[in-house]
């Protein structure tokens, strides 16, 4: 029970969310599922939308979100669904990271420096680029294409 301001409720709330977006991906990451997996994949960006409302970070959900949206793009054949484009999810990838090509390059080069605060937009860029290792040469949409090129060639300097 909550201690009378809520905060347990929260975070019980947000912990099923976080349970439930777990289930979800453990099964559309089963090849076996075959095209279920898309349904199973959507069901986890579901929970994770009612987990951000319960204050899980979103740098963490977009991570999970594109992650998965990564590995069904590799893995499934394209279903004309713009959420498995690998356009669509490098445009995605790109909005989401917190900091620009140029202030990223600046910072790598001594990131064990920097403040925490820099250290982890910096963790948060590797961490959602991380989904368009696989993916980026299947990407055709330029300038978008270069972008994500430049941002993967930075991305082993990143903490």
């Amino acid at each position: 029970m909550a201690d009378g301001d809520g905060s347990a409720e929260v975070g019980d709330v947000r912990n099923q969310w976080i349970a439930a977006y777990q289930l979800n991906r453990l099964h559309a990451q089963l090849p076996e599922q075959g095209e279920g997996r898309r349904v199973f994949a959507r069901m986890v960006f579901f929970a994770l939308d009612g987990a951000e409302k319960a204050g899980y970070p979103k740098r963490n959900a977009d991570a999970v979100r594109f992650n998965l949206r990564g590995l069904l793009i590799e893995e499934l054949p394209p279903d004309g669904d713009p959420l498995w484009d690998p356009d669509a999810l490098g445009a995605d990838v790109l909005a989401a990271l917190p900091l620009s090509l140029q202030r990223a390059q600046t910072w790598s080069t001594d990131w064990t420096t920097r403040p925490r605060i820099e250290i982890l937009a910096l963790r948060t860029c590797k961490n959602l680029l991380g989904s368009m290792r696989a993916i980026a040469d299947r990407m055709t949409a330029e300038p978008l294409r270069t972008q994500v090129d430049q941002w993967l060639e930075l991305w082993p300097r990143l903490p």
